[in-house]
């Protein structure tokens, strides 16, 4: 089953909190997080959530395959943008970025790799914490990080943008050259997708080597 958000529960928390109390100036975009060449051919904007299922796969088993085969030959680029779809996924995508750019990656890693464990606990937010001062942030920084209204702010706006533009119901949701994809897709999948655009840039390079 894929992971359907709970759009008003996280719209309700958003009102408490007072983000869509009054108007203001919208929050300034986070850092655009991407592996690969800028000057790749095929880029894919991925859309996910730190308590999606599908989106822990695909992360762990299905992004080190285009890694090595898309990525990292200069294929492919992929760009990273936060979708949480509630408190707890908002909290998980806080603590990805409390260490900054630099650590994002890693603690995206960490979270989808452990994602099983402190999403099934008693309580998802203890766990969290456990993790992320196991490896890394101190308590003074996951409070710090967590009382950040500006990170917390910046991170739903990329929601709200990515669902205003590309009507975003599921995650993950992927944006292929433009076209989007609200679905988990598979290696073989994302292959079958790929490999078509890819053709003219691979002739381009045989003919070159000729």
């Amino acid at each position: 089953m894929r992971f359907v958000f709970r759009s008003l529960i996280l719209l309700c928390f958003m009102l408490g909190e007072g983000f869509a109390k009054e108007e203001k100036p919208a929050p300034k975009p986070m850092p655009e997080m991407s592996m690969g060449s800028d000057k790749a051919p095929i880029v894919m904007i991925n859309y996910s959530s730190m308590t999606c299922a599908h989106c822990a796969h695909f992360h762990t088993d299905i992004l080190p395959k285009i890694d090595e085969k898309y990525i990292k030959p200069g294929y492919v680029k992929v760009i990273f943008r936060d979708y949480p779809g509630d408190q707890i996924s908002l909290i998980a995508h806080q603590l990805a970025w409390c260490k900054g750019e630099i650590k994002y990656f890693d603690f995206v890693k960490l979270l989808y790799a452990n994602q099983d464990k402190w999403l099934t606990a008693s309580d998802p937010k203890a766990a969290l914490k456990t993790l992320v001062l196991k490896n890394g942030i101190s308590a003074e920084q996951y409070d710090s990080c967590l009382k950040n209204q500006e990170l917390m702010d910046r991170i739903i706006q990329t929601r709200l943008d990515g669902q205003k533009k590309y009507k975003i119901t599921a995650t993950p949701t992927l944006v292929i050259n433009a076209k989007i994809y609200p679905e988990a897709l598979s290696f073989e999948d994302f292959q079958k997708i790929v490999d078509p655009l890819l053709a003219p840039t691979l002739k381009k390079v045989k003919v070159k080597k000729k």
